[in-house]
């Protein structure tokens, strides 16, 4: 009797380690599955309220963790339990959020849709004489005066490292200056995600998507 007691106590032991070995691996999976997914599930989220493109907010493997504008997306935690997906970064400029015109034109209204369905004007620029641009160019140099310090709100140029214009950007001039300007910004990706509509989509679906992950890996080391 005390032999089958010792050898029926030896499976239980058995399967407790099979058990807490099996939940260990579960933890681990769920895990990476976090670290993978969970950055993809969060850009879904963003992109029902705010006009940028999924694939601006979403980290590319071995791009270290960045997103767009600089901004970078990390896990933290070592356990699922503590485990947290961290958003930091500058604020982004209006390019990025279905700015029109993308290049300046001899006269046109520049529009943004930081919001999906609320587009708004920046500012317009009108069509200027060959004059006009020449007493602007004057009055870059510090060779002449302006009635108004403060120019309409238009696009400038951004070189690359080859000295090649990548890209335009909004400015404003608000001063006599040369170096009296305003560059245009909207919102940070850190701002995106702690919208309190976008959070709490984010909260839910993190939510779905980690259970569904668990049980799945639960059965995986487990066993049903």
């Amino acid at each position: 009797m005390i032999d089958i007691a010792f050898k029926a106590r030896g499976k239980v032991d058995k399967r407790i380690k099979e058990i807490k070995k099996g939940a260990e691996e579960a933890e681990k999976a769920t895990l990476a599955d976090f670290r993978s997914r969970a950055p993809g599930w969060v850009a879904a989220e963003v992109v029902k309220t705010y006009n940028i493109k999924k694939s601006k907010i979403t980290p590319k493997k071995g791009k270290g963790n960045k997103l767009a504008g600089g901004s970078r997306a990390a896990v933290i935690g070592k356990r699922i339990g503590n485990a947290a997906l961290i958003y930091c970064g500058r604020v982004l400029s209006p390019v990025g959020f279905g700015m029109t015109p993308k290049t300046p034109k001899l006269s046109y209204t520049l529009k943004v849709e930081v919001f999906k369905g609320q587009k708004k004007t920046l500012g317009k620029v009108k069509k200027i004489t060959k004059k006009q641009r020449e007493n602007i160019g004057r009055n870059y140099t510090h060779q002449g005066t302006r009635n108004s310090p403060r120019s309409p709100i238009m696009l400038a140029p951004v070189k690359n490292k080859k000295g090649e214009i990548s890209k335009y950007i909004p400015f404003q001039r608000v001063g006599y200056e040369r170096k009296d300007v305003q560059f245009l910004k909207t919102l940070s990706m850190p701002q995106m995600v702690s919208n309190p509509q976008v959070a709490g989509r984010i909260s839910e679906r993190i939510y779905e998507g980690i259970s569904k992950r668990l049980e799945h890996n639960i059965d995986r080391y487990m066993g049903k």
